[in-house]
């Protein structure tokens, strides 16, 4: 399709196929665009930002949520002298010859938003990763939709308060029978589940349990939850010294990763939980043991299923669904399923088409 005639598209320039920017207007989210002037960063996972340093070099503006902007200065701290950033929270708008730029609640990790602008003839709205309900909601002509739970498989309903309790009574029980557990959870994810377990319940954890993570993780995790982090216990990084004398006394500890294959072999007999990670449908439950018995798999939905996507899609009424397939390889099912679902009366399409 040569003629694209819509003001919002996730722009494949480049020969970009995979994280490419999403367009509104002249405004570039979660990507890098030759002829950007104004971006937006919706969050802190890979898949959003891996653009920064490229749009730095050229932006004027870079907007972002203040804990997305301190995650990023935690990552890199040379970061935070660039003068292109705004921060600006979900009550303020960045009005710009462009239009009038808002973020909006996601609901997705800390920080997460959604990208609407209001120009005079229309307004468009990016979705970034979300999670509906209990987001913002604000209605837009154009929609561009993330699809990473674009299949009518992802269909499971999940109390995400409740799985968080049943975590934390998981990990409590574990380590108080001196069991080491290695915890394995996206990003984002990670630190509002340590901020969980050290402060969201009347009992707690004792402090001398050791819980280790990666550096970074670290990093972020003291960068975003500033005003907590005196609360928190001090985390040992992940395979250094001090991590491995503890590993080889078979101490109890807890150990957060993002990616099974961090864990090293010497790892293999720990208590495993993983969060996510896999599809939970509505036959399945929130939270199942392992069938090695050696762990437990906890849905604590973090992005919208299937049901949400469609509820998300009515409220915001959009004339025109645009779903992302350089983030996710349903992005053509959704696109086809929302055209079905409301009778053909969205316009939808699936970007960039491969």
């Amino acid at each position: 399709m040569t003629n694209w005639e819509f003001p919002v598209d996730v722009n494949a320039t480049d020969n970009c196929t995979k994280n490419c920017p999403i367009q509104l207007g002249q405004v570039f989210c979660d990507g890098f665009h030759k002829n950007g002037s104004i971006g937006v960063f919706t969050h802190f996972h890979q898949d959003h930002i891996g653009a920064i340093k490229n749009c730095i070099g050229q932006y004027d503006k870079l907007i972002v949520h203040p804990i997305t902007f301190a995650a990023i200065v935690a990552m890199d701290k040379g970061m935070k002298l660039r003068e292109q950033w705004v921060t600006q929270d979900r009550t303020a708008t960045f009005p710009s010859k462009v239009g009038t730029i808002s973020l909006l609640d996601a609901n997705h990790i800390p920080g997460s938003c959604q990208v609407h602008v209001q120009t005079d003839d229309y307004s468009m709205l990016y979705s970034g990763d979300f999670n509906f309900p209990e987001m913002q909601i604000k209605q837009a002509d154009y929609l561009v939709l993330d699809a990473s739970h674009g299949n009518i498989h992802y269909d499971a309903k999940s109390d995400r308060k409740s799985v968080m309790n049943r975590l934390f009574e998981d990990v409590k029980e574990k380590v108080d029978n001196n069991r080491p557990i290695v915890i394995i959870v996206p990003a984002g994810t990670l630190q509002e589940l340590i901020k969980n377990i050290e402060l969201g319940h009347s009992e707690h954890i004792s402090h001398d349990i050791p819980f280790v993570a990666d550096k970074k993780q670290i990093a972020i995790l003291n960068s975003i939850y500033e005003a907590e982090k005196s609360e928190f216990r001090d985390l040992i990084e992940f395979d250094e010294r001090d991590f491995w004398k503890l590993q080889r006394k078979n101490s109890r500890m807890v150990i957060f990763l993002t990616s099974l294959n961090e864990v090293p072999e010497e790892l293999s007999n720990y208590y495993r939980i993983i969060v996510g990670r896999y599809r939970f449908t509505e036959t399945e439950p929130a939270i199942r043991v392992m069938s090695n018995g050696k762990g437990c798999r906890y849905n604590l939905e973090s992005h919208a299923t299937i049901e949400n996507i469609y509820s998300y899609v009515e409220e915001v009424k959009p004339k025109v669904v645009i779903t992302d397939s350089s983030r996710s390889d349903y992005a053509s099912t959704l696109a086809k399923l929302i055209k079905q679902k409301f009778d053909g009366k969205i316009k939808t399409f699936s970007r960039p088409r491969n």
